[in-house]
């Protein structure tokens, strides 16, 4: 399964960081693993990279003091 596969499963991610208070779109969701914004198991994915299951670690925004989201 891709980085990008993976985070489309879920239903709660964090809030659209280009249109504030809705739900990020999935070419957002693209770019956040494009830009290195989210950590999965302690690696930073791009879109197409495969990931290792089962997933124990996932930060988005992680260099952020305001935005950092933990999961």
């Amino acid at each position: 399964m891709t980085a990008y596969e993976f985070l489309l499963l879920f239903k709660w991610l964090p809030m659209s960081t280009e249109r504030p208070c809705t739900r990020p779109s999935h070419s957002e969701i693209k770019r956040w693993l494009k830009k290195r914004s989210v950590i999965i198991n302690g690696l930073t994915p791009l879109p197409n990279d495969l990931i290792e299951m089962p997933v124990v670690q996932l930060i988005f925004f992680p260099k952020s003091k305001r935005k950092c989201t933990m999961m």
